[in-house]
């Protein structure tokens, strides 16, 4: 009778192990279902997560997917999912976004870019040394080394010291900010012009008047005539 209840003891202590086994081998194996979300490169997703690396949603760049979603004056970013899911929330109300469609399982949210104002007033003038005077047109650029160049609007802040701010509107939506130095030499980058200059990855070349900017595998070619007005 003793062997009988051992056993019976045994067999229950197994099927505990065997149980938690089972529990601890699936887990992994949901989390990986949870995170295989693969994204459609006709959508033409860039960077490693957004607002932050590693979050969910990722900027989403110029494609005849997107073209019609696009706007100088916002960043089109995508997140995986409908738009009520957690990540797309999170940018609606953090930052201020509006979900403007949906394609191929992405919800696709149009966030104004800072300084942009909706109200109709006029943002504040760029920070510089001095009067400024401004001028707008276009340059070629390309967000990545392997896109090819197209044209992208621009608006520069020329300050009395010869030094000037240009700021880019990328194809995919955001701005890219260039501080130039009274000598027309890159002295930092930024994501708008109000940020604060770093100089980050960025490596400047000259070809006859042709300034060749490179930040990170970002590329622009800004004519001296832009940055100087002469």
């Amino acid at each position: 009778m003793r062997n009988a209840i051992a056993l019976s003891r045994s067999a229950a202590v197994l099927a505990v192990v065997a149980g938690a086994t089972a529990c601890c081998v699936n887990l992994p194996a949901a989390a990986a279902v949870v995170d295989s979300f693969v994204w459609p490169t006709t959508l033409a997703p860039f960077g490693d997560g957004y607002p932050r690396s590693g979050d969910r949603c990722r900027r989403l760049g110029e494609s005849p997917a997107t073209s019609a979603y696009l706007d100088h004056t916002a960043t089109l970013v995508g997140c995986p999912g409908p738009s009520d899911s957690e990540s797309a929330q999170a940018i609606v109300h953090g930052e201020h976004g509006r979900v403007v469609g949906e394609a191929e399982g992405v919800t696709l949210i149009s966030i104004p870019n800072e300084g942009n104002h909706t109200d109709g007033t006029t943002p504040p003038a760029v920070p510089g040394h001095g009067n400024q005077s401004g001028a707008t047109g276009t340059l070629r650029c390309a967000l990545r080394a392997e896109q090819r160049m197209r044209q992208c609007r621009f608006d520069v802040a020329r300050h009395d010291d010869r030094s000037a701010v240009l700021v880019v509107h990328l194809p995919g939506g955001g701005t890219r900010a260039i501080f130039f130095g009274p000598d027309g030499t890159v002295v930092g980058v930024a994501r708008t012009a109000t940020d604060r200059p770093t100089r980050g990855n960025t490596s400047a070349r000259k070809t006859g008047d042709v300034n060749l900017i490179s930040v990170g595998r970002e590329r622009y070619e800004v004519l001296d005539e832009v940055i100087h007005g002469d």
